[in-house]
Order: structure tokens, then C-alpha cells, then sequence
């Protein structure tokens, strides 16, 4: 055992106590067979820092509280499960619930950390406080030594305390074999479970303990901490650089500190942000400005440039896409930059205050998922400069190209727009179909058919699958919806893709096949049958029931079948050949030459009303009272 172990005795030289310091040394001189080397080492500035009552304690109010309300009170459980994210201060709870307990004070709410007990349990030399790591004893062997050690009574304390750290790494056998210890220790006895990953223990092993759950602390208590820290070591840092420390640190007090004792050995005696960029590699903030301001300029020559500058100096890519994000946010909620919160992002005030009043919410919303998703990809990536210029591209293509669809899609701006399309009908004339002529049809023939609503008069219908014969919608509002749906359905993919990659996935050989009512049906080749059954799970069909209900805004269902899917009709702005005669409208006005297939000259003859549907050559020769001869 080397000095390293004893936190509190060089806590208590470099705070000034050295007499409390003198009775940890003697104590330990007591005990000659330990072999304990009294030289002081450094310590980490974490360890030397860490809480020793629960006053002390960063945020975890609700833990520190019910602790020491139980310690006054004297009704201890036999067994604890401290769970929460990294450096939130589950260790140090359990050394000072330990040391507490065994306090010549007790029952009382805080350790007096003078008395024999706190001071040894807080040098770590004390036999009866136990602190293992599960990470490296996490055989059923080490459970039944210590279940065997738990049975002796304690020696100088009041309470035999076994902290288990990374308990989640304890083997299934080994958590089977600690079962029966746990539920019914020995007297005195009191274990304390610190993990990480609590959905990793049996919930036979949670249901034993009293389970606190620890909390990731704001950025406010962080950079607290972090002045407090800095009066006491005789520091000096700038705001700015506290607040990027502690954000950085992702709520992990023991990473803001590790941070801070980096940037402290830099060699400057002031740490200013600059410093906290350089150490932990993250972006200034100048870079970062530029970057968005070209951005909303268009500028794709300068947004690649800094880009390829940010790469090739070391920058961490994660960090920047994390600076970015948060500058976004700040864009959507159009926040000030005159607050603490914000002094990180110091000298962008001029930019956030001008771009914030001028953007549109939908497209920052676009922008801000396009940026976590890019962040994502990331990690992954093989070629970060690659994935980086093709993501700025894209979010140049959400702020200035083509408008990405939202979430709440309904059918009547799809109308609308199919209705601003005004689209165009050939007039043919029934000779020419009755001929075979070849001409196309001549411009001027070719006149506007005025859309004042989308229906099957008017807009070209596809032919479907249903029940084995082939039909279309024929009720109007279901014509409606249907030509809406089936506008509409790219950006539905897309906008499925967004929220499940796989649903897509399954749904692109799909076809609308029927609309009517609150039902849509899809249609598969039979070769996509596993598609067909894919989609109809309940974790994709829901999922695209929910996005056709917001495109609708009413409830909707989704049936899948599989048939032969035909070609669809020919389009009317085609050229019109002999085959197709039966498919063509008739003209709305003037004369309709009529040819038999002998070359008779033809006969003008006023033309019929205007046609609901085509006519072919039967219905011709039936309004014109004319004959086919065969030849």
C-alpha cells in the first residue's frame, strides 16, 4: 500500500489541518505490518477534491437528503444500488454513507470527520469498510469468499460495509450465488451496489436494494463547483472557459475536473477558452461562426474550406458537429446571447442576433435533424471529410434548395398544387385514330382543359388491383384522396425514412393500389411477398398508419396484398396510334372527320357533345349512323 490511498490526509495538509493529518499517520504506525510508505505522492485533482460530508456534495439533493434524513433517524436499509451516469458522485455517496454509519456521532445526518472511524474509513485503511471492484472479482469464487468474510463480526467500527463497484459486471452465477447474502446479511452487515448499467442486473438482485438514482448535473452546478475549485487551488480562469468546461464535460463533474487540471498544466496562468479548446480539441468559435455564416450565404467555396482547414488541424470533428447543433438550437428559440448560459459561444453575439430574427422555424427544425443525424454517422465514419462536405451540402440544399416536407402533411396544399399545374389535354381527331395515321397532333390543337377540381374527368387514373380485376377509386372524394396520396407519396417515403429506415425500405416496391374511405391498400408484386409481410408488423404498419393520418388528418388503416401489378394507361399527351383508339377522348368542339379504312374522303359532320369518357370506332359509327365494311 503506497500514500497514494489516502485522500484526506493530503487534503488536510493542503487545507491547513495537519494535526487531523498527524492522527491518520499515527493510527497507521500502529499497524508496522502493513508496510505503508508515509511519503506523499500527487494526487489527481478529483481525488484530492472529493466531498467528504453530504453537504459538500454538487447537486443529488434528493439522494443526500433521504441519506442523511435515514442516518438521523436510524433506520438504515441492509442494502443500497447507487445507479446513475459516470462522475455523479456515486463512490463518493457510498464512502460518506459508510463513514457516516460508523461515526462515534452516530445516529447522526454528516460524519464529524474527526473521530478514529471517519478518519480511517476516509484514508481507506480501515478492515471494515470494504471497497471492490466487480470489474475484476466478478466470479461466483470471489462472491463466496466475500459472503464467508461478511460472517465475522467487524472490528473497530459499527457497521461491516462492503462497497461493490461496476456491479453490473458480476457474472449470472456469481449473481445467483450472492442472492441469499444479500436479502439476509449478517448483522452489521451492509452492502453498497454502485453501477452504471442497472438494466444489466438481475431484478433479482435490484429488488433487494434501496435504489438510488443518480442524476447528470446541469451546467450551472458544474461550473459552481468549478469556481469554488479554483478559489481553493488558487486558480485562475476566464467565465467563458468554465462554461465550455462545463459543458464539454457532458454532466460529469469528475470530467469537468479532469479538463480543468489539463488546461491548469498548459502553463499559462490564466486558463482562457482558447486554452480549453486546445486541450480537449474542440473548434474556436470564430471557425465555428464562419462555418455557419456561410452557411446562410450560400457560400459552398468557403463552407469546403473550412471544412478542410478544421480536419487537418487536429479539431475534433464530434465536438464541432455538437458546437453546431447548439448554435442551431439557440437559432430555433431565438434566445439572447447576454446570458451566462451563452458566454461559450463568446464574440457570435452579432450573428446570433442577426440570423435568429430572419429564419424560418421549419427550416431550422430540417437543419437541426439534419445535423444529428450527420453527427451519428460520424462515428462510424471512414472518411469524416467526405461525410462532413456532403452534409454541409445538404444543409445548403434545407436553407436555400428544395423544401424538405414536415411532419404534418395534409392533402390540401397537394390539391393546390396539383391544381397550379393546369395540366393539358390533346385534342385528337377520330380520323386520324380511325386511319392509323401517324401525325402528331399540331400545337394548335392542343388547348388548356381549365382544373377546377382534381377527378377522374380530368387527371389521368392508373389502373389498380383489386380482388383480381382491375378498378379505380369511383367515388369523388375517394378520386380525391387518391390522386392526393399518390402525389404525395415520395415525400411520405421520405418522411418515413426520417423516422424508421427500414419501414421505407419495405414500403418502396409498394404501389397505392385503392383509397376509399379510411383504408389504403398497397399493392406488392408477388416476387415482394416478403415486403408485403414485413410491412404489415405492427412496428412499421403503425408507423405508417400514423404518418398517412397526419396527411389526411383523420384515422387511417393500411391492408397489403399481393397481385400482378399492369402497366399504367397511356398518358393523353402521347402520340396516338391505331391500337389506342378506344382510350382517346373525343374533341369538345368543331367537326369530326370520319374515314373508313378504304380511303373514302372524308365527311364533315357536326361533332358530338363532349364525351365523358373515349370513344372508339364502335361508338363512332354508332352516333354517325355509319358502317364498318371488312375487307
Amino acid at each position: 500500500m503506497t500514500m497514494s490511498t489516502f485522500d484526506t490526509d493530503y487534503f488536510m495538509v493542503k487545507a491547513g489541518k495537519p494535526k487531523e493529518a498527524t492522527s491518520v499517520v499515527a493510527s497507521i504506525n500502529r499497524r508496522p505490518q502493513r508496510g505503508v510508505d508515509l511519503q506523499l505522492t500527487y494526487l489527481s485533482l478529483y481525488r484530492r477534491r472529493r466531498p467528504l460530508t453530504f453537504a459538500d456534495m454538487t447537486g443529488q439533493d434528493h439522494i443526500t437528503r433521504t441519506l442523511s434524513n435515514a442516518l438521523l433517524s436510524d433506520r438504515l436499509a441492509h442494502a443500497y444500488l447507487f445507479s446513475g451516469p459516470r462522475g455523479t458522485g456515486k463512490t463518493t455517496t457510498a464512502k460518506i454513507l459508510a463513514r457516516a454509519m460508523n461515526c462515534i456521532t452516530y445516529p447522526t445526518a454528516e460524519p464529524c470527520g474527526k473521530c478514529t472511524p471517519c478518519l480511517n474509513i476516509a484514508a481507506g485503511v480501515s478492515i471494515d469498510v470494504v471497497e471492490m471492484d466487480a470489474a475484476s472479482n466478478r466470479g461466483i469464487d470471489e462472491i463466496r469468499e466475500l459472503r464467508e468474510r461478511s460472517r465475522f463480526a467487524s472490528g473497530e467500527s459499527r457497521f461491516k460495509v462492503y462497497i461493490i463497484d461496476e456491479a453490473h459486471m458480476l457474472t449470472p452465477e456469481a449473481c445467483n450465488a450472492f442472492l441469499k447474502t444479500l436479502e439476509e446479511p449478517p448483522k452489521n452487515v451492509i452492502f453498497i451496489l454502485a453501477t452504471t448499467e442497472p438494466t444489466r442486473l438481475p431484478a433479482t438482485i435490484v429488488s433487494r436494494c434501496q435504489r438510488f438514482d443518480f442524476h447528470l448535473l446541469t451546467t450551472a452546478q458544474i461550473s459552481s463547483r468549478l469556481d469554488q475549485i479554483l478559489k481553493e487551488e488558487g486558480w485562475q480562469a476566464e467565465d467563458e472557459a468554465v462554461e465550455l468546461i462545463a459543458r464539454l464535460s457532458e454532466g460529469s463533474l469528475r470530467d469537468a475536473l479532469g479538463i480543468l487540471e489539463q488546461c491548469a498544466s498548459y502553463g499559462e496562468d490564466l486558463i482562457s477558452d482558447e486554452h480549453v479548446r486546445i486541450v480537449t480539441g474542440s473548434t474556436r468559435a470564430e471557425t465555428v461562426a464562419a462555418l455557419v455564416k456561410a452557411a446562410f450565404d450560400n457560400d459552398l467555396d468557403c463552407g469546403l474550406q473550412i471544412i478542410h482547414e478544421v480536419i487537418y488541424s487536429g479539431r475534433d470533428l464530434t465536438l464541432l458537429m455538437r458546437d453546431l447543433t447548439y448554435l442551431f438550437s439557440r437559432f430555433l428559440l431565438n434566445q439572447p446571447t447576454n446570458g451566462r448560459n451563452d458566454k461559450i459561444f463568446s464574440g457570435l453575439e452579432e450573428l446570433l442576433a442577426s440570423v435568429s430574427q430572419n429564419l424560418n422555424r421549419s427550416l431550422l427544425l430540417d437543419a437541426i435533424e439534419l445535423l444529428h443525424q450527420a453527427a451519428g454517422e460520424l462515428r462510424h465514419a471512414h472518411f469524416p471529410q467526405y461525410l462532413l462536405e456532403i452534409s454541409f451540402i445538404r444543409l445548403l440544399r434545407v436553407l436555400h434548395g428544395r423544401l424538405q416536407p414536415a411532419s404534418g402533411l395534409h392533402l390540401e396544399p397537394v390539391i393546390s398544387k396539383m391544381e397550379r399545374a393546369e395540366p393539358v389535354l390533346p385534342t385528337i381527331s377520330l380520323a386520324a385514330v380511325v386511319s392509323g395515321d401517324e401525325r402528331e397532333t399540331r400545337p394548335e390543337a392542343v388547348t388548356p382543359l381549365p382544373v377546377e377540381k382534381v377527378s377522374a374527368e380530368n387527371v389521368e387514373l392508373p389502373t389498380n388491383v383489386q380482388g383480381g380485376t382491375e378498378t379505380v377509386p369511383d367515388d369523388p372524394a375517394n378520386v380525391d384522396r387518391f390522386l392526393g396520396l399518390r402525389a404525395a407519396w415520395p415525400d411520405l417515403l421520405e418522411e418515413i425514412k426520417k423516422r424508421r429506415r427500414t419501414t421505407a425500405a419495405w414500403l418502396e416496391p409498394a404501389s397505392i393500389a385503392d383509397c376509399r374511405g379510411h383504408t389504403v391498400k398497397l399493392l406488392y408484386a408477388p416476387e415482394y411477398d416478403i415486403h408485403r409481410l414485413r410491412i404489415m408488423e405492427d412496428q412499421h404498419r403503425k408507423l405508417l398508419e400514423a404518418v398517412l393520418t397526419d396527411f389526411f388528418n383523420r384515422e387511417m388503416q393500411v391492408r397489403a396484398e399481393t397481385g400482378h401489378q399492369t402497366a399504367p394507361a397511356p398518358k393523353r399527351e402521347e402520340k396516338p396510334t391505331p391500337k389506342q383508339a378506344d382510350s382517346y377522348p373525343a374533341a369538345e368542339s368543331g367537326t369530326v372527320p370520319v374515314k373508313d379504312k378504304k380511303n373514302s374522303p372524308p365527311v364533315s359532320t357536326p361533332a358530338a357533345p363532349t364525351a365523358q369518357k373515349g370513344i372508339g370506332a364502335e361508338d363512332a359509327r354508332k352516333i354517325f349512323g355509319g358502317k364498318i365494311i371488312e375487307h
